[in-house]
């Protein structure tokens, strides 16, 4: 006769592929007096998370706890969340994320036997540590702890800055309202807590049992500091708004709020900040709140130095024309391509996109985007056609590369070469300087149309505005809208020297995205 799941133990993963045999490995060795499974929900990894999941099923001795769904497609953070959740099929839940683990092989057993035990309780969830930079950190809340006990947790709690952890949580599935949770937009571990915390109070156990990894590619970790508390603000809107009767959801608003502006304010984005502070203070009819943020404002020195600004004559700021006169006047003046075509992140493309070549035994490469040359000069190409949309960086590599019969360059705007196609199809460090949708769009479309085998992309792979000729874009939801019946992700590789504001000109915030054709 078949045993009943006690414990459903929900797996998020994305990109996880240096961390989730850790994290499996982890839930697989606890020791129970009960049955578990363990639900990995694969939100369409584009690295080898897939991969290493699939080794674990044929390998691990304990794989049959196993429950494993890759969704076809990326359906983001907090709708696979949500559907993790759903699917439970425990009296009990638990959650670890594919980049944390657990420490302690008992974990599971103590906090089902306390839930077992204590039947008012709602929830419980342990003490743990944070592991950054090699380096082990205590969570935040020891001062809450004046003795060994264990503590309730409650709304009260809830306001004075307790870190949750949700990578140790376990609670009573039937507390959980997935009706409830689907209406919300957002969906953060501040919303978890919000729905238990309205069934019942909670016990934080006093004792480690996990590690919350802190890393660059991390949702919270890489995120800056006015992200976070923009995020924060956004969640504590919605949660307020449909739970306006907790008092303690409304300190969290205002907290969050005034954070926000702080950091608004820290970041030069004045008329932001003062934006932001008369829509709250309206929305909330609470012009206290209206005048104590005023009078901080008026006593920074940034506030302060900003206004003068402004009403200092100035000469006008050039206003950005197009993308493409930006190239045009970048090479006229005699700069070169960026950093990115120098030094070790040259040398760093240069090999990914050289052994590839070889390995594929590529014969013919169309480069969007050739820039002058110097990325190409250390290229191992049979044959290769570069275009750009600058005629002066067109007649730099016309000029360097002179004596090379296997090279030839062509402006982008040239009709009577549009219909050249290559084996391999080239974009590297010019998706998000092309600022114009209509412009992104029809490279986009050409870069694809013109490869018979692959498209490699080197890119970031986000949205965000950095500056009047930087456009970071989240292009992968463009393949998946338009190519993506005929185009599959082959490979994704992490960059070598990731962004790193402290070094910026030997960094860089793109990975390469390869793409092949489907058969």
């Amino acid at each position: 006769m078949k045993k009943e799941i006690l414990v459903t133990v929900c797996m998020i993963t994305y990109a996880h592929e240096d961390y989730i045999e850790q994290a499996i490995n982890s839930i697989l060795e606890q020791k129970t007096s009960f049955d578990y499974e363990l639900l990995i929900a694969n939100d369409c990894s584009p690295d080898k998370t897939d991969i290493i999941v699939n080794h674990i099923l044929k390998t691990h001795p304990e794989a049959y706890k196993i429950r494993y769904v890759k969704h076809d497609k990326n359906i983001g953070m907090t709708p696979n969340f949500k559907y993790v959740l759903s699917q439970s099929k425990g009296k009990y839940t638990a959650i670890c994320e594919g980049d944390d683990y657990w420490t302690d092989p008992l974990k599971l057993q103590k906090q089902v036997d306390y839930l077992e035990a204590h039947p008012e309780v709602v929830f419980s969830f342990t003490r743990f540590r944070s592991l950054g930079g090699g380096v082990f950190f205590k969570d935040l809340n020891e001062r809450f702890f004046t003795s060994k006990e264990d503590l309730i947790f409650d709304f009260n709690m809830f306001t004075k800055g307790w870190y949750g952890g949700t990578l140790t949580l376990l609670f009573r599935t039937v507390a959980l309202s997935m009706d409830k949770i689907k209406e919300y937009k957002y969906f953060r571990d501040i919303y978890l807590y919000t729905e238990l915390l309205k069934v019942g109070t909670g016990r934080c156990l006093n004792f480690d049992s996990g590690v919350y990894r802190i890393h660059e590619t991390g949702v919270h970790s890489s995120a800056s500091k006015l992200e976070r508390t923009l995020t924060a603000v956004k969640c504590y809107d919605e949660l307020y708004s449909q739970n306006s009767s907790i008092p303690a959801l409304k300190t969290k608003y205002y907290y969050y709020v005034n954070q926000y502006i702080k950091q608004l304010v820290a970041t030069n984005h004045i008329l932001r900040a003062i934006s932001e502070t008369l829509k709250f203070a309206f929305k909330m009819k609470d012009f206290g709140f209206l005048i104590k943020i005023t009078k901080h404002m008026i006593k920074s020195n940034r506030v302060t130095a900003y206004f003068k600004t402004v009403f200092k004559k100035t000469k006008p700021k050039k206003r950005f024309e197009s993308s493409e006169k930006y190239w045009e006047d970048r090479y006229v003046a005699n700069k070169n391509s960026g950093a990115g075509s120098y030094g070790r992140l040259a040398d760093f493309k240069a090999d990914i996109l050289n052994n590839f070549v070889k390995e594929n035994q590529i014969s013919s490469i169309i480069e969007y985007g050739c820039g002058d040359g110097n990325q190409l000069s250390l290229a191992q190409y049979p044959n290769y056609i570069g275009f750009d949309v600058s005629e002066k960086a067109l007649n730099i590599c016309r000029e360097k590369f002179k004596k090379d019969i296997t090279k030839s360059f062509f402006s982008i705007f040239d009709d009577t070469k549009k219909h050249i196609k290559a084996e391999l199809t080239l974009s590297l460090d010019v998706i998000y300087h092309l600022v114009e949708e209509d412009v992104f769009h029809t490279y986009m479309q050409r870069l694809f149309n013109a490869s018979t085998h692959y498209v490699i992309i080197y890119s970031s792979n986000y949205d965000a505005f950095l500056a009047s000729h930087v456009r970071c874009r989240k292009f992968t939801n463009w393949i998946e809208q338009y190519v993506s019946n005929d185009w599959e992700l082959m490979d994704y590789i992490k960059n070598k020297f990731p962004f790193d504001t402290s070094n910026p000109n030997h960094t860089s915030m793109a990975d390469f995205y390869i793409y092949k054709k489907l058969d």
